[in-house]
Parts: C-alpha cells; structure tokens; sequence
C-alpha cells in the first residue's frame, strides 16, 4: 500500500507540479544550457590558414606550458602525411650530434634525447617517436573557439 503511495505522489508531482515550478511556461529548448547560444547550434570556427613560413625562416615558439612539447613554426602540409617510411621532420631535426649544443641561428632545433633509443651501440631515432604532429602542432595565429584561464 505505502508502495502505491509513494508511486502515486511520485507521479503526481512529476506532471502536476513540473509545469508551476516553472512559471507556468514550457523551457525553450533555445535557452537551454550554460551557454549563451541554442544547444542545435553548431558553431564554426573562422577560416585561417596556416603562416606561408618556411623552414628556417621563423624563431621558436613560446611553449604552452612547462614540460610542453615545442610547437612547430612553419608550415606543414608538404611534408604530410608522416609515416614510418616517410618523416621529412627528420630530414632536418634528427641530428643526434647536436643535442645540448648551441645553435647558430639558421640550425634546426634537434629532436631530444626522449626521441631515440639504442640499437646495436649506437643511437637512431625511435619508431615510437615517429609521427611527429601526435604532439608537435603547426600555430596560426587565430582567435580560440572557447576561451580559458589555463
């Protein structure tokens, strides 16, 4: 009986009371949400394109945050996709001889330690670390979608 009660009130108050509580109207599914926009609304992002730099040609980046991987400062699309096979990133940046060196200003920065292992006394580059844009991205100089305070 306390079941059928408790059921009863259950249900009651699911479709007696849901529509007074809030106002008397129907929530539009418009102003549903955290955000200011429609939840169907499906926002795009402005065109850009990636800088017309050339290898070489421009500084290093600022990192995202300490320990981040270094950000890639000149365009990429020629040199995708990288596979195993085929890394134009290490035609230029895997030169074991100069990690901890100083560079000149036209040197490539070298790929880290973290990036090879060894095989047979001596050092190659690590197939683990071989598809470089997992963690290294090309930077355009774009608004964010979302904004953050990280």
């Amino acid at each position: 009986m306390k079941v059928r009660v408790f059921l009863g009130v259950a249900i009651a108050s699911v479709f007696g009371l849901g529509v007074p509580l809030v106002g008397g109207q129907a929530i539009d599914p418009d102003q549903m949400g955290l955000s200011p926009f429609s939840v169907f609304e499906v926002p795009e992002p402005d065109v850009f394109a990636f800088p017309d730099t050339r290898p070489g040609d421009a500084g290093t980046l600022p990192r995202g945050f300490p320990g981040a991987p270094p950000q890639i400062p000149h365009a990429v699309d020629e040199y995708l996709p990288i596979t195993l096979s085929r890394n134009r990133c290490a035609g230029c940046h895997d030169d074991f001889e100069m990690i901890g060196k100083e560079l000149g200003a036209d040197d490539p920065t070298p790929m880290p330690l973290s990036h090879y292992m060894e095989v047979g006394g001596r050092m190659v580059h690590s197939g683990e670390a071989q598809i470089c844009i997992q963690c290294h991205q090309p930077q355009a100089d774009v608004p964010p979608l979302v904004g953050s305070t990280f």
